[in-house]
């Protein structure tokens, strides 16, 4: 899950909550982070660190457990103008005109079919019309999962990078006869707010 290469992450503060037993701080010890690329043209990596909860964390019905807890996320690598962005976003849209106009070449179809031989010819053009629209579709998907198309998801963090918004949380657990198959359970998700730059500058 997390990669051949680590690096370290240290906690800047102790993450603190109110609950009906007053101010409650939870304990939280360094943890890793680590890269692993998903696409060359797309830029994308998978972002991925884990911190541990030696005392875990309850409040109301939410509880964090008393583990090490794996974060789970995407980012990706640009250069001061983005282009790789505005190519995917051009892309993006040639895709959804197509589908736009598939749809209504397809409404058309069906309202100016009215004798069996035009129905009949024009189910056979709708069929393929159909075909093409869920490719592009697909296409699409495939796309918005890829790149950093929707800013309202994405948060720009330092040195060029961006990072999903959103992302998984998991703990790991054994499987199988022996105990040996690692195993990675969702139990929740987490998001970024906001990030911090180093602002000394050496001397």
């Amino acid at each position: 899950l997390m990669g051949s290469t680590l690096m370290s992450v240290e906690p800047l503060n102790e993450p603190s909550f109110v609950s009906t037993n007053g101010k409650e701080i939870v304990q939280v010890l360094p943890g890793a982070y680590g890269c692993q690329l998903q696409g060359i043209e797309s830029r994308q990596y998978a972002f991925r660190f884990f911190l541990d909860f030696p005392e875990g964390a309850k409040r109301n019905d939410v509880e964090l457990p008393s583990e090490r807890i794996y974060f789970v996320s995407s980012c990706w690598l640009t250069d001061d103008e983005g282009a790789f962005i505005g190519r995917a976003r051009e892309r993006r849209d040639d895709i959804e005109n197509s589908i736009q106009q598939i749809t209504r070449d397809l409404e058309e179809l069906e309202q100016g079919s009215s004798g069996f031989l035009q129905k009949a010819m024009a189910f056979r053009d709708s069929v393929d019309l159909v075909e093409r629209r869920a490719k592009f579709k697909l296409q699409l998907e495939e796309m918005e999962q890829k790149y950093p198309l929707d800013e309202a998801s994405i948060i720009r963090g330092p040195n060029n990078i961006i990072f999903a918004k959103e992302g998984m949380i998991a703990v790991k657990r054994f499987r199988g006869t022996l105990g040996t198959r690692e195993q990675y359970h969702w139990v929740g998700t987490f998001s970024f707010n906001d990030f911090f730059e180093d602002d000394e500058e050496d001397e």
